[in-house]
């Protein structure tokens, strides 16, 4: 009887557990079929139904996955701010089982979908590959990843061209590696997916192996069709279409697609049917065999009235394609008729996705609306029965508070006075010692480094290091001190200038990240949503980043960890640094802000450093915690990201994009060296300058700024490095001179200088200078400043390439340099059409020699006088060609060009599309 019963509940708990799973895979099944036929409201619903069967369950996986279907479709209909506010939790989200891997790797495929249907192919292709490696490293061969491989090699086929200049590889070997991933998993719709787009590759190669194709799209067509796929077995068709062309078979591709036809009557599908139409009308409206392509669209027009679900797309395309057909043949009436269908069809589309999205929104603010109403209520009744000893508390603290006020003010009046005196006569002191500092520490320094990096002795490269470190330590002091003074008798300014969060601390990190793989030393770097443009005082961020990074190395017990975390909450940057000390106790923490605290002698003291902190944080308006746990130490500094701080002045920029991001190293591709200037009264300095670019640079010098002035319009350098303080005239006067004058107002100029007020430091930036160092200066650094101005042009020079229309405001960096477009522009409205306007031409009427033109053309755009006329025309013949009504040969003409087919050419040179195919798409 026992066992009897005990089967009996076994087999109820089993029954329950299946019919769980067979509603799931019920829901899903339904959502499939729905989305795979592009009925969309019915696969929201069966989607909805499946997240509320599994919230009933307390199921989290299976709500996840049901919240990635709707993503899917809100993506589908292009809603896609509604598609990444739902998977932002999931992503979020650590995952331990199978299931709730495939979910993360769904949820960021869909957002890297969102960033390739919106062209950020950087972000898209960074998914993409973060997609693959989850995978691998889990040891988790999926359909998720195999599409993640499939869409890296779609965007290689598409022209995708990294901004960070990495080497990705070929869209060929991506596509095979999905292929044969999807192989060994026995995924085998992945594998034929992958085994059209591999064999496409393998078409349009330079040798290409046909043979190898046919076969792959043959194994496609063959499971596709049995397994009704209907989508992936139109495709199969597009590649035999597309193979045969290649090879000149139009009679082939045009069996291929009445074959096509055919097969899908089979599949009692209208969907099905309407993509065959489509893909034979399409590709007979390419190859201009017109009556036949009238037939096949009128065909799919009369498939989709019928239809319940009316596809406005490919409805509205259709009459798209026939009005233009109808245009070329001069039939008006039937032309203007079905561009009127394409145009009612067109807005039945977005009012679809519109009443789609309200309906969401609707159903989204109602239950917010009933989740308030309920929260209120809850407060109301809770505020209520505290009340009354809100006010008795209230009361008893203003008259606790009033007394402290009351003596403490009297007292702290007295104590400022003193204090005040005092601190006045120490920050003059220190403000006069570090100015004087800074020139001998600079030559000291300089020789060191240039010894270090010549010496091959362990013991003299160790004394050598000695030298070095003591000195930036006293650098660092003097720094430090005088910050302090600044700060002490308010004259240091909160100086705002926009910038990456996220590259900035990139930036101020990597040397603690390489001290500590140095140092064996495990640490840790996290930053969340600082990628965007803010405004924030780069120095003291730096300062307070650098000084709480040393001391957690500095005092970090041997074996732990260290992190370092910077996120944004709400409109504040939180930057939190960790370590552990077990010799701290909680009654430490106050004084650890105080200077040159030292809990006793046999535990070396904490300096200035944190002190200098807590000045700088207070100054900008923050704030900082300490937390002690376990022997952990932690510091958080709370940093509001605004531009209304007192004592805050904005540096706006004019034009010149500040680069946070890696610096390009700087390479020699060309067999002339660049030109660099160096401008400074002391023949040391300018000797160091010159050991440090003798390599890579061809070096000017200069004894002041009048004398270089007249080098730099003979010689016309790269770059430009001045010191500041010069006879004659300084490095101010010489920046303005340089700027101001059309010849070299393109060259950057780097102000160096012992000089380092605040004053002297915003003058600087006011100026029109580029860049502003102080002495002493890292060799590294100055270095990179100088390839990264000379690569800034480089970007401007690209800029000036993808720009539709040559903008003056957006391309340059100055305004002579802005004035100098202008006028370019004006020349050029007059002169396009005119197919004798050429080089020389264009010099005279720009009032300069053909050289001083082509030098000035090729540093503001990188491309000489006749690149520039040529670019131009062809710019204007792509914003033309917009307008269908106008025909190649008249926009030819029109921007100067004699011979169609040499502009035909050149256009394909710099679209990678012929203007035909341009106006089309």
């Amino acid at each position: 009887m026992k066992r009897f019963l005990f089967i009996l509940v076994f087999n109820s708990i089993l029954g329950i557990g299946q019919n769980q799973t067979d509603s799931i895979k019920a829901y899903s099944n339904q959502f499939e079929s729905s989305f795979n036929e592009m009925k969309y409201d019915l696969a929201l619903i069966s989607a909805n139904k499946l997240f509320s069967f599994a919230k009933q369950k307390n199921k989290s996986s299976v709500q996840d996955k049901a919240i990635i279907y709707k993503a899917k479709v809100y993506f589908k209909l292009k809603m896609f701010e509604q598609s990444i506010s739902l998977i932002e939790g999931i992503i979020k989200k650590k995952y331990s089982t199978k299931e709730e891997i495939t979910n993360f790797l769904e949820a960021n495929n869909i957002l890297a979908n969102i960033h390739y249907s919106k062209y950020e192919d950087d972000k898209a292709i960074a998914k993409y590959i973060y997609i693959d490696s989850i995978s691998e490293s889990n040891n988790f061969t999926n359909d998720v990843q195999i599409r993640a491989l499939q869409n890296i090699g779609l965007m290689m086929l598409r022209g995708y061209n990294p901004s960070n200049n990495k080497i990705y590889g070929k869209a060929k070997d991506y596509f095979k590696k999905s292929y044969e991933l999807a192989k060994s998993s026995n995924s085998l719709t992945e594998m034929h997916v992958s085994g059209l787009y591999y064999g496409s590759t393998l078409v349009e190669s330079e040798n290409p192996d046909i043979e190898t194709a046919l076969k792959l799209y043959d194994d496609a067509n063959k499971y596709f069709y049995e397994n009704k796929l209907v989508k992936e077995f139109s495709d199969t068709y597009w590649a035999y279409a597309s193979l045969y062309r290649k090879i000149s078979r139009n009679d082939l591709a045009t069996k291929y697609y009445k074959e096509f036809i055919e097969k899908s009557k089979t599949f009692n599908d209208d969907n099905a049917l309407i993509r065959a139409y489509w893909a034979y009308a399409s590709y007979l409206y390419q190859i201009k065999n017109h009556d036949e392509a009238i037939i096949n669209y009128t065909a799919v027009v009369e498939i989709i009235k019928n239809k319940k679900n009316v596809d406005y797309s490919i409805i509205s395309n259709s009459y798209y394609y026939l009005s233009s057909i109808y245009k070329s043949r001069n039939e008006n009436d039937l032309a203007y008729e079905s561009l009127e269908n394409y145009i009612t069809y067109r807005d039945s589309l977005e009012q679809k996705n519109d009443n789609q999205l309200f309906n969401d929104l609707e159903t989204k603010y109602q239950t917010e609306k009933k989740e308030q109403e309920i929260e209120l209520l809850k407060t109301k009744n809770e505020l209520s029965e505290k009340q009354k000893y809100i006010y008795i508390a209230i009361a008893g603290l203003l008259l606790i508070s009033g007394l402290f006020l009351f003596y403490g003010y009297r007292n702290k009046i007295k104590t400022a006075q003193k204090l005040n005196k005092l601190n006045e006569l120490k920050s003059r002191f220190f403000a006069n010692i570090s100015h004087e500092f800074r020139t001998p520490l600079t030559l000291i320094k300089s020789p060191v480094q240039q010894l270090q990096s010549n010496t091959t002795n362990e013991e003299q490269n160790k004394q050598l290091n000695l030298i070095d470190n003591n000195a930036n330590r006293l650098l660092e002091l003097v720094d430090q001190l005088l910050e302090l003074s600044k700060i002490d008798n308010g004259k240091l300014q909160i100086i705002l200038k926009k910038g990456n969060l996220k590259h900035f601390f990139q930036s101020i990190i990597e040397p603690f990240s390489f001290k500590a793989k140095e140092e064996n030393q495990a640490f840790t770097f996290t930053t969340e949503n600082l990628d965007f443009e803010t405004h924030f005082d780069k120095d003291i961020f730096t300062k307070i980043t650098s000084n709480l990074l040393d001391n957690a190395f500095k005092y970090n017990e041997q074996g732990k960890p260290i992190d370092f975390i910077a996120k944004k909450e709400n409109q504040n940057l939180i930057i939190q640094v960790r370590n552990y000390n077990s010799q701290l106790k909680e009654s430490d923490y106050k004084k650890l802000f105080e200077r040159f605290y030292q809990k006793n002698n046999a535990i070396s003291g904490f300096g200035i450093g944190l002190a200098l902190v807590k000045d700088l944080v207070e100054l900008y308006e923050g704030t900082i915690k300490t937390n002690f746990n376990n022997q952990q130490i932690s510091f958080t500094v709370e940093l509001p990201l605004n531009k209304n701080l007192a004592n805050a002045i904005i540096i706006e920029e004019k034009g010149k994009t500040e680069i946070i991001s890696d610096i390009i190293s700087e390479t020699n591709h060309n067999s002339e060296l660049p030109i660099l200037l160096v401008v400074d009264d002391n023949a040391s300095i300018r000797e160091v300058i010159k050991d440090i670019f003798a390599t890579n640079y061809q070096i000017l010098e200069a004894t002041n700024g009048k004398e270089a002035l007249k080098l730099a319009q003979k010689e016309i350098p790269d770059c430009i490095i001045s010191d500041l303080i010069m006879p004659e005239m300084d490095g101010f006067e010489f920046s303005n001179q340089i700027k101001s004058n059309e010849l070299t107002s393109f060259i950057p100029v780097i102000l160096v200088t012992a000089k380092s007020s605040d004053d002297t430091h915003l003058k600087a930036l006011q100026s029109t200078a580029d860049v502003f160092l102080t002495k002493p200066f890292n060799h590294e650094v100055l270095k990179a400043t100088v390839s990264q101005q000379i690569q800034e042009r480089k970007k401007l020079q690209e800029r000036y390439s993808q720009e539709l229309i040559l903008k003056p405001t957006e391309v340059v960096i100055n305004s002579v340099d802005e004035k100098f477009i202008a006028k370019l522009e004006t020349v050029l409205e007059t002169a396009i059409p005119n197919s004798e306007f050429n080089a020389e031409i264009f010099a005279e009427e720009m009032h300069m020699s053909r050289m001083q033109l082509h030098r000035k053309l090729k540093s503001l755009f990188g491309v000489s006088a006749t690149e520039f006329i040529r670019n131009e025309r062809l710019k204007m013949a792509a914003d033309l060609l917009k307008n269908d009504k106008l025909n190649i040969s008249e926009i030819a003409y029109n921007v100067g060009f004699n011979d169609v087919g040499y502009f035909s050419k050149c256009f394909k040179e710099m679209y990678y599309l012929s203007p035909s195919d341009y106006q089309k798409k």
